[in-house]
């Protein structure tokens, strides 16, 4: 591996194998999760080399075998639609979902260094598989809705069957529909779904078929400062669920997966009748998680 952290994975069943990306990161995460041993920075701190305070994520693309272990891998090469001078200091591919459309697999994230504010938007990424190294043969960065003046649009999530279709929010739930070609705008719209929550949600795992309609994970997240005034900051999350029409939405209850402050998912699939899903701890750890078909129903249930 490149740097020193992995973490944020997403995982997809490509054609009834499972692979998986991995965020590799040139950081660590220092947080206190007991707020008693904070930074002089703050109990949220990046940690980064002294000569080279960039963010910088390259990812790598693995097969997992039966039993959820990788059966092999590769750093994805993106040499081929790199500029060698990026031009700010978050570089990379971030927080990558993957999918399948048009018979394609595609490599979704956010991608910041291509202006120098670090405005993000959503990036597509052609990814092809020749003798088990995974390649970058083209990119395309997804333009906002006219008139695109949004900063940092990010966790926009793809629904699994309908191509170049991303989960922009989820309460009210939104869409935003893309042409790859560039013949037509991008169009952003509301299914009308909407239930009164405490906070908001945000993108997580992919957008897949459940039962007669579609589910997704998503994340919540608590910012706060400590005693010392600093950022501070607790995520959790809920499965979301749509029918068909995505008009009707209902949410699963809080929880957590290892009860960490930092915790993100942006993974899920569902692999011979069990849910696989994958999502990082401290930006600094990745794992990956298989739920039960019938269990998973029952925890949607209240059960």
């Amino acid at each position: 591996m490149d740097f020193p952290s992995l973490t944020n994975p997403t995982i997809l069943n490509y054609r009834d194998n499972l692979i998986v990306n991995i965020r590799n990161v040139n950081y660590s995460l220092y947080h206190s999760e007991l707020n008693r041993y904070e930074h002089s920075w703050g109990p949220l701190v990046y940690i980064h080399p002294e000569n080279d305070l960039k963010l910088k994520t390259v990812n790598y693309l693995c097969e997992l075998n039966s039993d959820l272990n990788i059966n092999s891998y590769s750093k994805i090469d993106t040499s081929k639609c790199d500029d060698p001078n990026p031009k700010w200091e978050f570089h990379g591919l971030e927080d990558v979902r993957l999918v399948v459309w048009d018979d394609t697999l595609y490599a979704i994230g956010v991608r910041r260094d291509t202006t120098d504010n670090g405005q993000g938007r959503m990036e597509l990424s052609k990814i092809i598989i020749e003798e088990g190294r995974a390649k970058e043969v083209s990119r395309l960065r997804i333009p906002g809705s006219l008139p695109d003046e949004e900063y940092c649009m990010k966790n926009c999530t793809p629904v699994l069957d309908h191509p170049y279709r991303l989960l922009k929010w989820t309460n009210p739930t939104a869409f935003m529909d893309f042409d790859p070609d560039g013949n037509k705008d991008t169009t952003v719209f509301e299914t009308g779904a909407y239930k009164k929550m405490p906070m908001d949600f945000r993108g997580g795992g992919q957008v897949i078929p459940y039962k007669d309609g579609y589910i997704t994970i998503v994340h919540e997240t608590y910012l706060f400062n400590s005693e010392a005034g600093k950022k501070n900051a607790t995520y959790r999350h809920r499965f979301v669920l749509w029918d068909k029409d995505f008009k009707q939405i209902k949410f699963s209850k809080q929880f957590s997966f290892l009860n960490m402050r930092v915790e993100f998912s942006c993974g899920m699939c569902e692999y011979k009748g069990d849910y696989i899903v994958t999502f990082g701890g401290g930006d600094n750890a990745a794992y990956i998680l298989k739920i039960p078909g019938t269990y998973l129903e029952q925890f949607l249930s209240g059960g």
